[in-house]
């Protein structure tokens, strides 16, 4: 890894662990993590995107959907991710990066299980990780996943 890249993954890392208070709940039920999920589901019908969108209470799957472009591979990656996540109680994405900028690859992470990929975000109530939403498909950069999870909990909170 180059200095710049480092330098780069860094600033992200610190940008994504930035937008833990937007992850904070006062309180999170079904029908939170269903506004979430619409949200996410609004962005990709506006936009055109091709994306699976999960969102999970506790162990449960609370909200699910998947659009043109998407096969039953993404719906294994957003278990996947949301897996990563719950366990980690960071973002997938936040994960990733750590990872790079240690060096070490997580071989130890069993990749039927776990995902090594940004998508995934923990939402937090009283600083607990009672949940998820998860989004694949997009494969632009390793972000840009996350990007659509966190538009969509911003999205949502605004809603009445």
């Amino acid at each position: 890894m180059t200095g710049q890249n480092a330098i780069e993954l860094q600033r992200m890392l610190e940008e994504i662990q930035g937008q833990a208070s937007e992850r904070t709940h006062s309180r999170f039920d079904h029908t939170d993590a269903r506004r979430i999920g619409s949200a996410a589901a609004a962005l990709a019908e506006r936009d055109h995107l091709p994306i699976v969108v999960a969102v999970s209470r506790g162990m449960q799957r609370v909200f699910h959907a998947a659009f043109a472009g998407t096969t039953a591979e993404h719906d294994d990656w957003v278990r996947r991710k949301i897996n990563t996540t719950m366990r980690h109680e960071i973002p997938s994405l936040e994960f990733v990066l750590r990872h790079q900028l240690s060096g070490h690859a997580p071989d130890w992470l069993d990749q039927r299980e776990f995902a090594v990929a940004g998508g995934a975000v923990p939402i937090i109530v009283a600083g607990i990780t009672v949940g998820a939403v998860a989004i694949s498909g997009l494969v632009g950069s390793i972000r840009e996943d996350h990007d659509v999870a966190m538009k969509a909990i911003r999205s949502a909170r605004s809603q009445p």
